[in-house]
């Protein structure tokens, strides 16, 4: 029995030396795989970092570009609002003057001074006039001549009373 552990010793030795270089060799085999491994994904990170850095700075360019069209929108609301209120104004001039076109139907058609008033919304002066205007246009009244001097107008103008 002990000679036959004599014989198997070299053998078991051999196996065990085997199976450790194998070990070793398995071992030294995970540590390089890990090594690339590793190096790759240092590499990936190092790639990554740059992206981020490179789309920090693309965020920041298109904040300004916000900012820039914020204010740009601003100002074109401000002219719209400007605009809408012009708009709002030369509608009334243009409805103003359709009434004074209205009046002036109104008065061609033998309308009187009340009905002036109260359809086309004009204050008695105006009514007054616009009926003066259409009746001196129609040759009802009479339009006074013009004088060619001042001065001339001082001696026909009636002396007031010296009672």
């Amino acid at each position: 029995m002990f000679e036959s552990a004599v014989t198997h010793t070299p053998v078991i030795a051999g196996a065990v030396v085997f199976f450790v270089l194998l070990f070793l060799i398995v071992l030294l085999r995970v540590k390089m795989s890990q090594s690339a491994l590793i190096r790759r994904i240092r590499q990936e990170q190092q790639q990554l970092e740059k992206d981020l850095l490179k789309s920090s700075k693309q965020v920041l360019e298109v904040r300004s570009v916000v900012v820039g069209l914020g204010q740009k929108v601003g100002e074109q609301q401000d002219i719209i609002q400007h605009l809408n209120e012009r708009i709002t104004e030369l509608e009334q001039v243009d409805n103003d003057g359709r009434l004074y076109s209205r009046a002036s139907k109104m008065v061609k058609l033998g309308a009187d001074i009340n009905e002036l008033i109260e359809e086309c919304e004009l204050p008695k002066a105006e009514a007054e006039l616009m009926m003066s205007l259409q009746n001196k246009i129609a040759g009802k009244e009479r339009v006074p001549p013009l004088e060619s001097s001042p001065e001339s107008q001082k001696y026909r103008q009636p002396k007031r009373g010296r009672d």
